[in-house]
């Protein structure tokens, strides 16, 4: 039987910091901290989402957190993978609420057509491996209320009419996220990519998107072992990178 990788002794609470996933590199840096440190803020001032992106969260409202994992056993080439355990771990955790979720590629969530989750990952490496993974998520708990010019935010409490205990909620989320990563760790990658695959938001679907070359018609017909975006479109297959192409 294995161990728990979250435990209430590893979570580092804080009432009010910039972004979780700064704290928890610097604090990667300071203390080397266990495998399962969970960072967990009540107000996020500066909540980084992919590149340039923010992230907006009401204070005391919502799930945000970065996980510390140190995937030692995991090449750089399959990377992508922890992306997949997380963004599975996050749909786990909603499913036993709302119906409609997918997960946009990377690792947005969604709800129907409306995001209710991010996730920033960011990795160090040591020789030929990943050495820490540092998983932001800011999950929209129980805000009703969003402010930002954000195109499409919507929260478990907008999708249910409840109100939710965030303690709990953050248990629960913590003990999905521990199963697939177990699942990754005992050799079950293949079952992961399935199962991400199954979820995608707008899989096999005829959609558009847009790319460097202007807007095209296409579906998304999976992804390739370094975690790109595989657009069939016009006879041909395409393949993208983060940013290279987006959902029209």
């Amino acid at each position: 039987m294995h161990q728990k990788l979250f435990s209430p002794q590893l979570i580092v609470r804080k009432n009010e910091i910039n972004s979780t996933n700064n704290f928890a590199l610097e604090l990667i840096k300071s203390e080397n901290p266990a495998a399962g440190t969970v960072v967990l803020t009540l107000n996020q001032t500066k909540g980084r989402g992919q590149q340039t992106n923010s992230w907006e969260s009401e204070s005391g409202k919502n799930l945000t957190i970065s996980v510390i994992l140190r995937p030692e056993f995991l090449p750089i080439p399959q990377q992508f993978q922890i992306s997949i355990v997380i963004s599975l771990g996050v749909y786990d955790y909603l499913r036993q609420y709302v119906s409609g979720v997918a997960i946009k590629w990377p690792n947005d969530i969604y709800v129907g057509t409306k995001k209710i989750a991010g996730i920033l990952i960011e990795h160090s490496i040591m020789g030929s491996v990943l050495s820490t993974s540092v998983c932001g998520i800011g999950l929209n708990i129980n805000q009703s209320k969003f402010v930002s010019d954000a195109p499409n935010p919507i929260s478990l409490s907008n999708c249910t009419g409840n109100v939710y205990d965030l303690e709990d909620e953050l248990q629960n989320l913590l003990s999905c996220i521990e199963r697939r990563y177990f699942q990754l760790e005992n050799g079950f990658s293949h079952q992961l990519e399935k199962d991400y695959l199954d979820t995608m938001y707008w899989i096999n679907e005829e959609h558009s998107f847009e790319d460097e070359n202007g807007r095209f018609t296409g579906k998304i017909v999976g992804i390739s072992e370094m975690g790109q975006l595989r657009i069939e479109a016009e006879g041909e297959e395409r393949i993208y990178n983060f940013k290279e192409v987006s959902f029209i």
